[in-house]
């Protein structure tokens, strides 16, 4: 691609990014609780130094540790860092870029071994579930050659090397920048991959029928309106935010997502990306976002004076490790959403529910809950940003129906300048 058309792609994104800044959701938001991986940081360059923290921060240990169905052993655990490859981390490290190919698990070592302490369905080994079409830094590679060591807008770990798309930073930027629809539903197919309700997907083209939409491959979509998505983030509206989480009552309680599903903080997530709150993905830095009502209530009393007041569905509950959802009042009794695997009632009984749930806290006698808030929060609407006008979304599809010519990496051309790079310092 020449340079001239490089220099339009440019103007055209400064432009966009320009007008779009003072609507943006990210720091002018919500600062300055703000806590997703600054990834700006890293996309031209990391060191060996900074990579090899990031990778080896996080640790387990194979005493009480089991992998899948035996108990785990110090070799067991060995093999698994040495797949980090972290002896193999050049001095400077050149990151790639690219997008999801499809919904995929995130983990903390580069294997598909379940790591736990006796109960397989919380794998201490997953990180969370990362959407399709998610933007990623790839920053490293496992010995095995399985496993991309990457770093999204709001997680790192280890995923399959084979669920990333590679584009060159012109390309990714362009893609970012464009206009997009936010899916509203679960299990909405786009081409070939399976979307989820707050997953973003950039637009091309629209009329009254139909849009055209960019695959993860680097292709192209249609698709109907079908009520299954918004054009842009929505502007939020208290009938939508109940749609969408009565929608997910029932599925099972997912820890990490690791089987596609949510847990409590990726159900809050999820319902709220809809609306261009990108909340942080756990419940711990959830509760610092948004207005704080209250911290550790005194009294049942006081927790539910504050919840009569409260605002349904912005209105979010905190326990040590947990985020519950406020639904407001039915027939005088006070409604919570959220995902759980337990829950202890006023009898001291510890009641299994392990799904998406919708309690009424007098009627299933779970009132005393107060007993273990340590915050109640408000999140605050966003209003959607304008989108761009038609002749600039169409001056952009013009460039991207040429993305394979605008540069993709390959292997190759990475290591070679990894090799440079290196050499040079």
């Amino acid at each position: 691609m020449s340079k001239k058309i490089l220099l339009v792609v440019l103007v055209i994104l400064t432009s966009m990014i320009l007008s779009c800044s003072s609507s943006s959701v990210g720091k002018s938001k919500f600062s300055p609780y703000y806590f997703y991986t600054d990834t700006n940081k890293y996309l031209f360059e990391i060191s060996r130094y900074e990579l090899s923290k990031l990778i080896t921060f996080d640790k387990l240990t194979y005493k009480g540790s089991y992998i899948d169905n035996r108990a785990m052993t110090k070799e067991d655990l060995d093999n698994i860092k040495d797949n980090r490859n972290v002896s193999g981390i050049p001095s400077i490290v050149v990151p790639q870029v690219g997008f999801t190919t499809e919904s995929l698990n995130m983990r903390l070592y580069p294997t598909n071994h379940t790591i736990h302490r006796g109960n397989e369905k919380f794998d201490s080994n997953q990180y969370t579930r990362i959407s399709a079409f998610s933007p990623a830094l790839v920053l490293h590679k496992s010995k095995d050659r399985e496993f991309y060591y990457i770093m999204t807008e709001f997680m790192r770990g280890w995923v399959p090397a084979g669920k990333i798309k590679i584009y060159s930073h012109v390309a990714f930027s362009g893609i970012q920048q464009m206009p997009f629809i936010r899916v509203i539903k679960d299990n909405v197919t786009i081409g070939s991959v399976k979307y989820g309700i707050g997953d973003k997907v950039p637009l091309l083209s629209q009329d009254n029928e139909n849009i055209v939409v960019l695959t993860p491959e680097g292709s192209y979509t249609t698709l109907s309106k079908d009520g299954s998505f918004v054009i842009g983030n929505a502007v939020y509206n208290e009938e939508l935010m109940k749609s969408m989480a009565e929608s997910q009552l029932n599925n099972p309680y997912d820890w990490g997502g690791k089987e596609g599903l949510r847990d409590c903080s990726a159900y809050v997530r999820d319902l709220w990306r809809v609306f261009g709150a990108d909340i942080p993905r756990s419940s711990g830095l959830q509760k610092l976002v948004g207005k704080k009502l209250i911290d550790k209530p005194k009294s049942a009393k006081e927790f539910y004076a504050v919840l009569r007041n409260a605002k349904p569905y912005r209105t979010l509950i905190f326990f040590k490790g947990h985020v519950i959802m406020y639904g407001g009042m039915e027939e005088g009794d006070y409604i919570i959403y959220h995902a759980v695997n337990s829950l202890v009632n006023d009898n001291g009984e510890k009641v299994e529910i392990a799904k998406v749930a919708k309690n009424k806290l007098k009627e299933e006698q779970f009132v005393n809950i107060w007993q273990r808030v340590i915050r109640v929060s408000e999140i605050s609407p966003l209003i959607s940003p304008e989108l761009p006008k038609e002749p600039e979304i169409i001056e952009i599809t013009n460039i991207l129906d040429k993305i394979s010519k605008i540069g993709s990496y390959d292997e190759k051309e990475i290591a070679e300048h990894n090799y440079t790079v290196t050499k040079q310092n």
